[in-house]
Formats: C-alpha cells, structure tokens, sequence
C-alpha cells in the first residue's frame, strides 16, 4: 500500500461512497410520500433531473480536479 496511486484511489473511493450514500438518504427524505395506512413511496426522478445531477456532478469533478 506504499503506492501513492493506490492510496488515492482507496481514498477516493470511499469518500464516493460516504457521498453517494448521504445523497441517497437525502433523496429518500426530501422525496419519499406516505400515505394514510402509512406505506411509503418514493417517485422516480425524471431525466430532466437526473440531467441536472450528472452536469452537477460534472462540475464538482472538475474543480476538484483543477
């Protein structure tokens, strides 16, 4: 593990993954319904926002890249 490039994929990775779940779980709360017998539904994003997220993220990748 003395490789620097294996140490930075390693930590890239799971910070991938601490911030792919915490927008998960940001998801859920901000979009989930429950109905009257207390069920839970969650809609599916349409392309237009899932758009949006892909040039967000896009653009995040690219300053921390620079």
């Amino acid at each position: 593990m003395d490789n620097p490039k294996t140490k930075a994929l390693l930590i890239g990775g799971a910070l991938g993954v601490v911030a792919g779940a915490l927008a998960g779980l940001i998801y859920y709360n901000t979009n989930v319904a429950v109905d009257e017998e207390g069920a839970e539904a969650l809609d599916v994003p349409g392309a237009g926002w899932m758009v949006k997220l892909g040039l967000g993220v896009l653009g995040v990748l690219r300053l921390i890249a620079e």
